[in-house]
């Protein structure tokens, strides 16, 4: 596999020097973004917990989801890159000290800001905090705005060891977001999507658990 650079530097790099960029080059592999809070103290956390199927997010208003063979290899190989990390899985997320997020966008396009009081902008209510605890939100300690596009999957780490209650809110101390890769068929490559979660491991040497 070739490797794969963060979205903003590929699109900076091939502006710098094509005239446009080589769609050829674009679409044999999903790019891989990551990005996270440079304060987190990695290594303080040593267990997580992951959801055992994938947030769709789609046209639908409430939460939808999917667990089918292809989503649990996705999932599976999350899982392990973070046991080769050093984090233990633990199947109660009350006793975790991270939670894992992973999502694939369907069919529909949302804008992530950082200064956008919403988290997700226009999509209902998942990302306010019922699902991880008593957090007012969601948010990213890091400058983040971008936009996901109909095959991507985005995965995030939460810090659920942060203060909880009616304002506080819930830092997401990582994220990876792998731009999507559909075949003719409109399906996804699940071999492509699993290479490019382990790609987005290796772009994050700092992940280290306790």
């Amino acid at each position: 596999m070739k490797k794969i650079i963060p979205l903003f530097a590929a699109i900076c790099l091939f502006a710098a020097c094509e005239k446009g960029p080589d769609m050829g080059k674009l679409d044999s592999n999903y790019l891989v973004y990551t990005n996270y809070d440079k304060s987190a103290k990695f290594d303080s956390f040593e267990t997580y917990y992951l959801p055992d199927s994938l947030l769709i997010i789609g046209e639908n208003k409430s939460a939808v989801y999917a667990s089918d063979t292809e989503s649990l290899g996705i999932l599976n190989a999350f899982a392990s890159n973070m046991a080769a990390k050093g984090y233990v899985r633990v199947d109660n997320r009350e006793e975790a000290d991270l939670g894992l997020q992973i999502s694939y966008v369907e069919s529909t396009y949302y804008l992530t800001d950082y200064t956008y009081p919403q988290w997700w902008w226009g999509y209902p209510g998942y990302w306010g905090a019922p699902y991880w605890g008593n957090w007012y939100d969601w948010y990213y300690p890091y400058p983040v705005t971008y936009s996901y596009s109909t095959g991507s999957f985005l995965g995030e780490l939460l810090n659920l060891d942060a203060p909880e209650g009616a304002s506080a809110k819930l830092p997401v101390l990582w994220t990876c977001y792998m731009s999507g890769f559909l075949t003719d068929s409109n399906t996804v490559n699940s071999k492509l999507a699993i290479d490019a979660v382990n790609q987005a491991f290796v772009q994050s040497p700092y992940l280290k658990g306790k």
